[in-house]
């Protein structure tokens, strides 16, 4: 049982023609967020992103005021794009984030 423990917790360097390729674990960083809001709410100031911030399209056709939730422009990836619109016409943006 010991072995399987301890195999699953290594990680593995191995160079390829100048290239280093890590097998096992990642170690650090976070992978990038999806986050779906009205464009109507979208708001940014002072190095912030305000809008009514939700996990999915669905759920931002819902919220219907912003949310507490503030992401830092500094953790954009990609600027906002329009994916759709809720029944209601309200078009739906989605930014993909730190």
């Amino acid at each position: 049982m010991w072995h399987w423990v301890l195999a699953t917790s290594l990680s593995v360097a191995v160079s390829y023609s100048g290239e280093t390729i890590t097998i096992g674990p990642q170690q650090g960083g976070s992978s990038p967020s999806l986050a779906f809001c009205q464009e109507r709410f979208y708001e940014e100031e002072e190095g912030l992103l305000y809008c009514n911030w939700a996990v999915d399209f669905t759920v931002a056709c819902f919220v219907s005021y912003p949310s507490n939730k503030v992401i830092q422009a500094g953790a954009k990836v990609s600027e906002p794009e329009v994916v759709g619109e809720c029944d209601n016409g309200e078009p739906i943006i989605k930014l993909l984030h730190y």
